[in-house]
């Protein structure tokens, strides 16, 4: 594993960490509030939902790694190691496309919709600020999880695919890459 690879899934776990401990202590404050104060948080499930959304894409990239996406192997399990690994190419190449035109028009749809304030946000600074709040970030901000997501999600799968063509020129097998502590994924 190179040092720029650790250091970008260190950063990565630690965002995720940050983001699912708010989410944890926005949802023990709203519950204390509905059930033990008798009032609500308005902002507390639009917030909560926001950062579920974020933890999701991002967290898309450990889910890779662990072979948890679901995956067809069965056939490139079968097959010899020349057209095993031509097989996990092809199918890189078109995960890695599809990764791509989701990426590609994620954005258009964040840039297209996503002009509102975060209306969670536009509350938490009303109720901290009074009425000369500073206007919140816009939802582009939450519609644009799904394009960076999508993004990392394909430089990984491309990191993939440059391991199964070393090992197809250096004479290895699909099952020795998985065998490789931070190999490619099936």
């Amino acid at each position: 594993m190179t040092a720029f690879h650790h250091a970008f899934r260190t950063g990565l776990k630690s965002l995720l960490v940050l983001l699912m401990a708010t989410l944890l202590t926005v949802m023990t404050a709203q519950v204390i509030m509905r059930y033990g104060l008798n009032s609500s948080l308005l902002w507390s499930e639009e917030l909560c939902r926001y950062l579920l959304i974020w933890a999701s894409f991002l967290a898309m990239i450990f889910a890779y790694e662990r072979g948890e996406i679901a995956a067809l192997s069965i056939l490139a399990n079968a097959l010899p190691r020349v057209p095993a690994l031509l097989l996990a190419i092809l199918g890189g190449l078109l995960s890695v496309a599809m990764c791509a035109a989701l990426a590609y028009y994620g954005y258009i749809y964040a840039d297209l919709a996503g002009s509102q304030p975060i209306p969670a946000l536009s509350f938490i600074l009303e109720d901290l600020f009074g009425a000369g709040a500073p206007e919140a970030p816009h939802v582009f901000w939450v519609y644009f999880a799904l394009p960076l997501g999508m993004s990392l999600l394909g430089l990984r799968i491309c990191v993939d695919i440059v391991l199964y063509a070393g090992a197809l020129a250096a004479g290895r097998t699909l099952q020795d890459l998985t065998e490789i502590e931070g190999g490619p994924s099936q």
